[in-house]
């Protein structure tokens, strides 16, 4: 029986390789058969020399067409992104540079693709670099990582690869049986490539028109396909390798879901609370936070923005705690978390107030500063920025909102009576704009803020400007930037609710492993508790 098993196995690899032959018969003689046709008949004709020039042109045409088209501004494949992706936060796009290095080195062929060791040296090299980025003071910073999230990176990486090849031609078809078996093949048509190239070397010797132009023409058109592709392949490698390097040790990727940069932020319960107040069902909207001194303008500035009356404006102090508002407006991207807070300056207790202030920064996308023209204390705003930014330095995993200043109180400035608005302040005409240039310049350099991000306003409802005209238009450009911290703000809300999902997980399996255990031992000892009373 195990005679004939074994026959029909070789029966049955016979068979297709015998298939194999017939199949490169059928694809192959039929182009052959009609190439020495079609040469014989125009050599009849005496056209066969125009017809080797015209082919000379168009290897000349599409040589010359793919060596501009290899280029990275007009690539002819897909080339990765430089810049980095919308999630990481700058502590990550730092890291990312060590990545984008290698790209560049790519580009200059000073990696070339040469053998399996060297690609995988490779990505050896670039994991090293990252981890090493991430964990300086680690002896061994490549394996400090968890073992579950190693397995979801490798998950991740497989997803890549998956996606990859599904695009390839019958790549859904081809089995790892069938690799395996071309390779082999391949193995075996050794001796023929090596007579190949034999007649490669000595056929300009028969015939040297021939010989000249493959060696000008058709070699140089697929060696630079060749390192065209393998330049792909490697830069897509780099940007892959890179990539999850990045993700698992930065402590960014999530071991049960997946974060999706184009789905909807995870509602925080405020946000949630807010929302429902206001009878609202929505994702996660941009949080604004709106920041000043007492009687800096900050509730007049919500007022403004709604249009209508929505915060108290009269001279007692608000609470320190934000009072938040919901406002949609379509240029700001639908629905908008305003938060109002008090002021930060109250010498009784300046760090706590800063404190508070500090933690809703935290969890905004965006912040107003209402700084007044006429009011020259400035070191309460001073000392907040900065103590947001050494905030913000030493969690470099957040990314930090973008500051916006609103100048508020520009009517009172010199000449106080005069008020004939709009006011010119790039190249100031009127004493009025000479005075609102020189107070935005003092509080650009006051709080370290480039001019462009400070607003001069006039928050009145009767003398009302500037808002619509500048702030909003403003508010709209750095959209974007805030949008960014939105959604790693969104990662890490997602990332805090699965570490508390996964220890509430592991308790809840801790504590059944436990009852069982303890229920074994008990029944176990009541059932020797009983033989021995029976003895």
């Amino acid at each position: 029986m195990a005679t004939i098993t074994q026959h029909a196995a070789r029966s049955t690899q016979h068979l297709r390789k015998w298939r194999l032959w017939v199949l490169a018969a059928c694809l192959g003689l039929p182009l052959l058969a009609f190439g020495i046709a079609g040469a014989f008949w125009l050599y009849e004709r005496h056209w066969l020399g125009w017809a080797g020039l015209a082919f000379l042109c168009g290897e000349a045409l599409a040589f010359s067409l793919l060596r501009r088209w290899a280029r990275a501004d007009g690539a002819l494949l897909p080339q990765p992104s430089v810049s980095p992706p919308r999630e990481f936060s700058p502590r990550d796009e730092a890291a990312w540079k060590l990545v984008h290095e290698y790209q560049d080195r790519v580009d200059r062929n000073e990696i070339v693709l040469t053998s399996l060791d060297q690609f995988l040296s490779l990505g050896q090299e670039i994991l090293g670099r990252v981890a090493t980025f991430y964990r300086p003071d680690d002896p061994e910073p490549l394996l400090a990582v968890q073992v579950p999230f190693l397995f979801r990176a490798i998950e991740e990486t497989a997803r890549d690869l998956a996606a990859v090849t599904a695009n390839l031609p019958f790549a859904h078809r081809i089995t790892i049986s069938e690799i395996v078996r071309g390779y082999q093949f391949g193995q075996k048509l050794k001796p023929a490539y090596e007579l190949y190239q034999l007649y490669r070397i000595l056929s300009p010797l028969v015939n040297w028109p021939s010989g000249l132009f493959r060696i000008f023409v058709t070699d140089r058109l697929f060696d630079l396909t060749k390192a065209t592709l393998n330049q792909w392949l490697l830069k897509w490698y780099v940007d892959r390798v890179g990539y999850h390097a990045i993700e698992l040790y930065s402590g960014r990727l999530l071991l049960t879901r997946r974060f999706d940069v184009d789905a909807s932020p995870p509602l925080l319960p405020d946000t949630a609370e807010t929302l429902a107040e206001a009878r609202k069902a929505t994702p996660e909207p941009l949080r604004v936070l709106i920041l000043g001194q007492v009687k800096a303008g900050k509730s007049s500035l919500v007022n403004a923005l709604f249009g209508e009356i929505r915060a108290a404006t009269d001279v007692v102090p608000m609470t320190a705690q934000p009072t938040p508002y919901v406002l949609e407006r379509p240029n700001l991207g639908g629905m908008v978390i305003i938060s109002d807070m008090g002021g930060y300056e109250d010498p009784t207790m300046p760090q706590e107030r800063i404190d508070e202030a500090l933690a809703e920064a935290l969890r905004a996308d965006l912040i107003l500063l209402v700084v007044s023209a006429v009011n020259a204390a400035r070191e309460p705003d001073r000392r907040l920025l900065m103590q947001l930014r050494d905030r913000f330095t030493a969690q470099p995993e957040l990314r930090p909102p973008p500051v916006i200043v609103v100048l508020s109180h520009i009517d009172l400035l010199r000449p106080p009576r005069d008020w004939t608005p709009p006011y010119n302040v790039v190249t100031p005409d009127s004493l009025k704009a000479h005075s609102i240039r020189g107070a935005l310049d003092a509080v650009a350099v006051d709080l370290a803020l480039t001019p462009e991000l400070v607003v001069p306003v006039c928050l009145l409802p009767e003398r009302l400007y500037n808002v619509e005209e500048a702030l909003a238009p403003l508010l709209v450009q750095v959209l974007p930037e805030a949008k960014r911290t939105l959604l790693l703000r969104g990662l890490k809300t997602l990332h805090d609710q699965e570490q508390w999902e996964l220890l509430w997980r592991q308790a809840r399996a801790a504590g059944r492993f436990f009852l069982q255990i303890g229920g074994e031992v008990l029944r176990k000892s009541v059932e020797r508790m009983l033989m021995e009373k029976r003895i």
